[in-house]
């Protein structure tokens, strides 16, 4: 008698961990959105913090990185008109002086690739913002707060 598996028991060996991975895959991609969303909070509260700062010290919002007094891993970049940092994840930008949708925002870290995803900000009356491009930046803003319009707050 030979020893070893039919083929028919390796394709159901091969069916099984695909629809194992058919399920996991989605909910990794979640979880790994989430810790994403993590790391743009702090860098937003930072910007936000360091925004206020200034304000305080000159009366007036810097809209600006370079004149903020935070330092930032990145690179220097233009995201909007707006002197940025992009990190690896993120492009992100003091917003007080912005117009448009991010007006009321006092610092923003939209989600690279720029504009497909979800963006994370932080109003000048303290609220944390997110704001979805997509499906995908729709169920990660989903599970960070509560929906306001086109946006989701927490």
């Amino acid at each position: 008698m030979k020893k070893g598996f039919t083929l028919i028991e390796l394709l159901v060996v091969v069916l099984i961990i695909g629809i194992l991975s058919a399920v996991a895959l989605p909910q990794y991609q979640k979880a790994v959105e989430k810790s994403r969303a993590a790391e743009a909070m702090v860098l937003v509260r930072a910007i936000a913090d360091a925004e206020e700062r200034h304000y305080l010290a000159n009366g007036e919002y810097a809209g600006d990185m370079s004149v903020l007094d935070i330092d930032i891993a990145g690179t220097p970049v233009h995201y909007v008109g707006v002197p940025s940092i992009q990190t690896k994840n993120f492009v992100c930008r003091p917003s007080s002086t912005s117009s448009g949708a991010w007006q009321e925002m006092l610092a923003v870290c939209n989600r690279l690739p720029i504009q497909t995803l979800w963006a994370i900000g932080k109003t000048k009356d303290g609220k944390m913002v997110c704001r979805y491009y997509s499906v995908m930046g729709e169920n990660v803003c989903k599970t960070l707060g509560t929906k306001n319009g086109d946006r989701y707050e927490f």
